[in-house]
C-alpha cells in the first residue's frame, strides 16, 4: 500500500491531490470547469494517463470542487467516491447548501471574485451508477478495499456533505473543512463559507483525534495540524481545552 500524494495540480484557487494506489489512481477534488483541459495538460506532463484514474473522491459537492467532474469520468471511466449528501447537487449539477460568509472582508472578497470570473456556480451534472461509493459515515472499508491505509471520516462544518481523507502516516486531505487562504480576510485556517460554525471546530476536533499531522487543504498551501490545535483552542475552547 501506499499512502503519499504522488502529485499536487494547483488548478487556482483549488489544489486536487493525486495519489497512487496498487493500480492506478485516486484524484481528490476536481476544480472549476474550465480548468480540465489544463488539468489534462498537467496529467500529460506527469506521464499519466486519464485512463489510469480508477476513483474519484469528492470532498463535497461545490463548483469548485466537482466542476470538471463529468467529462473526467466521461473520459477516465472513473468511480465515484462521495457522500450520499452530496448526490442531490452532483446530480443537479449545481450548489444546494445555504452558507454564510466568515466575515465581511470574505463577503466583499468573494463577490468582487465571482463577479469578475462570472462565477455561476453551476457544473456538468454527473450521473451516478452502481459502481459509485457513497459514504454516510466514517469509512475504513473503502480506502483499504482500493488499496490505501487510512480513513474516510465525515467532516461537516464547510457544508453537510463534507468528507476527508486522513491516511495512517498522517497525511489528511481536508476539502474546505480548513483551509490556509485569503489570510488578509483573517480566515485562521477557518472555511471562508460555513453552514455550520459549531460544526467545524467539531470537524477539527475529529481531524486531530484520526491522526492527522499534516493538513493538505484544497484552497491554499499544506500546514501542520498544530496550527488547527492552536486556534481551536481560540474559537473554540469548550472543544480543545
Amino acid at each position: 500500500m501506499t499512502s503519499t500524494a504522488t502529485l499536487t495540480f494547483e488548478l487556482y484557487p483549488t489544489n486536487c491531490y493525486l495519489l497512487k494506489l496498487p493500480d492506478g489512481y485516486l484524484l481528490i477534488d476536481t476544480s472549476f470547469p474550465n480548468y480540465f483541459e489544463e488539468f489534462l495538460t498537467q496529467l500529460k506532463a506527469a506521464n499519466i494517463e486519464r485512463t489510469q484514474i480508477k476513483y474519484l473522491l469528492l470532498t463535497h459537492h461545490h463548483d469548485d470542487h466537482a466542476g470538471f467532474a463529468s467529462r473526467l469520468r466521461e473520459k477516465s471511466g472513473c468511480r465515484l467516491i462521495a457522500h450520499k449528501d452530496a448526490v442531490v447537487g452532483l446530480e443537479k449539477g449545481t450548489m444546494v447548501s445555504v452558507n454564510q460568509p466568515l466575515n465581511r472582508r470574505v463577503k466583499l472578497t468573494m463577490q468582487i471574485y465571482n463577479t469578475v470570473k462570472r462565477r455561476d456556480f453551476g457544473f456538468p451534472r454527473i450521473a451516478f451508477n452502481e459502481n459509485d461509493i457513497l459514504i454516510s459515515a466514517d469509512d475504513e472499508d473503502t480506502p483499504r478495499q482500493i488499496g490505501l491505509d487510512g480513513k474516510i471520516v465525515c467532516t461537516p462544518g464547510h457544508t453537510v456533505d463534507s468528507i476527508s481523507l486522513i491516511l495512517s502516516n498522517g497525511d489528511a486531505y481536508v476539502g474546505d473543512a480548513c483551509m490556509n487562504f485569503l489570510n488578509f480576510c483573517g480566515i485562521h485556517y477557518r472555511p471562508i463559507w460555513r453552514m455550520n460554525p459549531d460544526l467545524v471546530f467539531e470537524s477539527w476536533r475529529k481531524i486531530i483525534n484520526s491522526g492527522a499531522k499534516t493538513i493538505y487543504p484544497s484552497h491554499g498551501k499544506p500546514f501542520k495540524v498544530k496550527e488547527l490545535i492552536r486556534y481551536g483552542k481560540r474559537y473554540a475552547p469548550q472543544l480543545f481545552s
